[in-house]
Parts: structure tokens; C-alpha cells; sequence
């Protein structure tokens, strides 16, 4: 005859809680391991649960270009480095007659887009200064309009009026005298001289499309001035625009970009970099700035001083190689 037994259940539910018990004493304290509390006295780049901090290493450079159509040469050249170990986004504007030299050629950073193309430019521009170009992007009037309506209107400063002289001809009453000393009214067409504002100073909000003409106007006050203008636009986008930016409007830019520009990023480079990026435009309260480079023209190249290139690789947080005796 069959005797059954007592059921020991109990006895198999406090195996369970106790064997639950100490796996999340295990798993806690890899969790303490991995991202320790921030007790106000840890490294600067500690990871907490609270606050994520970037790895120190990251250094990213990519070249940022502008053209009118998808299939010109880019005018505007612009190399964007973000540097988690100072939380700093720099933006270099780069004159596209800048001398480059790639491949054993040397010629304009214009030329070199023209013979080797967005990456050949990238990879020129890199090795020409030292660093990784670890991307490009090259944008034309239409996905630069859609992508900064996309991010939003950008904050602009003009610091003061820029206008144009038009001359035109009017209709024009005047008296004259005739023969017989008498004043006749007659109507002619003279040329009449007016100045047209076509971006008032102050502050401006502007959207794609002012932001593009603004950016692509012909200031006629020397290169460093229209650098400036695109140095400055950039900065304040990042620190206006993406400051405080979600993750899910950050996926949708970087979505943006790959969808319609020319570029070899690929959707796993921002996942990459989503974590860092996300910390500085939420916890930076001016992550950005910009730097033009100086130098001279020698045959109609621009030629950056060796001082401002050292001042530039500084800026970006690139170690150079020292100097040997």
C-alpha cells in the first residue's frame, strides 16, 4: 500500500525566498560595483545611477559641409569636435580655400572635396591637422532648411544692420524755365538711391530657410566676419536648441541627418555616442563655442599659422607630439 506523504512546501518556499534573497545581494552589490553612489567625493567621471558620466577618452571630430544643391561642391566647411572630459561641443570653421595636403597633392579644401569627394575631404582635413575626422556630413539648402526647422528656431544675434543700396528709377516732377523766362512743369525719370535692411540688428529667432540665407550672405566684410556668423549660429543652436533636448528628440536629429544628408554615419554611431551627447545637452549649461583659425594668403590659398593650429588641436583636447631636440 502506497503511504503518502506530508507535503513540505513550506520548507521549499523558504528555499526560494532565501535563494531570491542572496541573488539580490549578489546582483547588488555588481550593481554598487558598476555605479557607485556619488558621495561628493569621486572621481569626476564616475558612473552613478543618478548622473551618467561620459568616458573621459571620447573625442569626436566630424566635418560639417554646406552646399546650394546635393550635387555641388560645398562652399562652407565647419570641423565639429565633442569632448566628453570637458563637456565642450568646439565648432572650427574652416575657409574652403584653406591649403591641404592629401595624397601628396596639395590644393584647396574646395579642390579637395572636387577630386576626392566628402570623405576624401574629411580624411584631407584630418590629416592635414593631426586628428581623426571620425565623420562627415554635407548638408545642401533643403535638408539644412528641414533639419534646423526640425530642431527649432535658432537663436541669433546680428550685431548690427545689414543692408543693401538699391537704385532704381522713379518719376519726378520738376520746373524749368523756358525760352521766355516762364516755368513749365515737366516729368522726368531720374535714378533714385535707397537702402534696403535685409537683416535689422538685435536679437532673431530664425527659422530653416532666414537662418541659410543668413548664413550663405555675401556680408562683403571680409571672410573672418561670414566665419564668425557661422560660428556664432552654431554655438547658440547647440546651446539654446539642444540644451535640455529629450532622447527621443536627439534619436529623431541624428534620424534626420541620416536620412537626408551625404554622410557615413550610421544609426549604431548614434547609439554609440546617445548616452554621452544626452549628458552634456542636459547637464552643460553652455557646452559650446566656437574658434576661427588665423594665418595668411600665399598664392590664393589660405595658409593657418602653426600658432593657431596649436591653439586649435588645444581647443579640441588633441594631444600633439612633443617637440624633439
Amino acid at each position: 500500500m502506497a503511504v503518502k506523504r506530508k507535503s513540505n512546501w513550506y520548507i521549499y518556499l523558504i528555499a526560494l525566498v532565501a535563494s531570491f534573497a542572496l541573488l539580490g545581494v549578489f546582483l547588488g552589490s555588481i550593481w554598487n560595483r558598476i555605479f557607485p553612489e556619488d558621495d561628493g567625493k569621486g572621481d569626476r567621471y564616475s558612473i552613478s545611477r543618478a548622473d551618467y558620466r561620459p568616458n573621459p577618452e571620447i573625442n569626436i571630430t566630424s566635418l560639417i559641409m554646406l552646399s546650394d544643391m546635393k550635387a555641388a561642391v560645398p562652399m562652407y566647411y565647419m570641423l565639429m569636435n565633442y569632448q566628453p572630459r570637458n563637456e565642450v561641443v568646439v565648432f572650427i570653421p574652416i575657409r574652403e580655400n584653406t591649403r591641404i595636403t592629401y595624397n601628396g597633392n596639395t590644393g584647396s579644401l574646395y579642390e579637395m572635396y572636387d577630386n576626392y569627394g566628402a570623405k576624401g575631404a574629411a580624411d584631407a582635413i584630418g590629416e592635414y591637422f593631426g586628428i581623426k575626422c571620425d565623420h562627415y556630413v554635407k548638408f545642401d539648402r533643403l535638408s539644412f532648411i528641414d533639419f534646423m526647422d526640425m530642431a527649432g528656431k535658432v537663436y541669433v544675434n546680428v550685431p548690427s544692420d545689414v543692408s543693401i543700396k538699391e537704385t532704381r528709377s522713379v518719376l519726378k516732377k520738376e520746373y524749368i524755365e523756358d525760352e521766355n523766362g516762364e516755368k513749365q512743369e515737366v516729368t522726368r525719370q531720374v535714378p533714385e538711391t535707397t537702402e534696403k535692411i535685409i537683416f535689422a540688428e538685435g536679437i532673431h529667432y530664425m527659422d530653416g530657410e532666414t537662418l541659410y540665407s543668413y548664413l550663405t550672405y555675401d556680408f562683403k566684410r571680409g571672410v573672418d566676419y561670414t566665419l564668425a556668423v557661422q560660428g556664432s549660429a552654431a554655438m547658440n543652436m547647440v546651446n539654446k536648441n539642444l540644451r535640455g533636448i529629450s532622447s527621443t528628440q536627439l534619436q529623431r536629429l541624428a534620424e534626420q541627418i541620416i536620412k537626408t544628408t551625404e554622410t557615413d554615419i550610421i544609426f549604431d554611431d548614434y547609439a554609440t555616442a546617445q548616452s554621452v551627447l544626452s549628458y552634456t545637452t542636459e547637464n552643460s549649461i553652455n557646452p559650446c563655442e566656437y574658434y576661427i583659425p588665423y594665418g595668411d594668403t600665399d598664392g590664393g590659398y589660405f595658409v593657418i599659422a602653426e600658432s593657431s593650429r596649436t591653439t586649435m588641436l588645444d581647443r579640441m583636447d588633441i594631444d600633439q607630439p612633443a617637440e624633439t631636440d
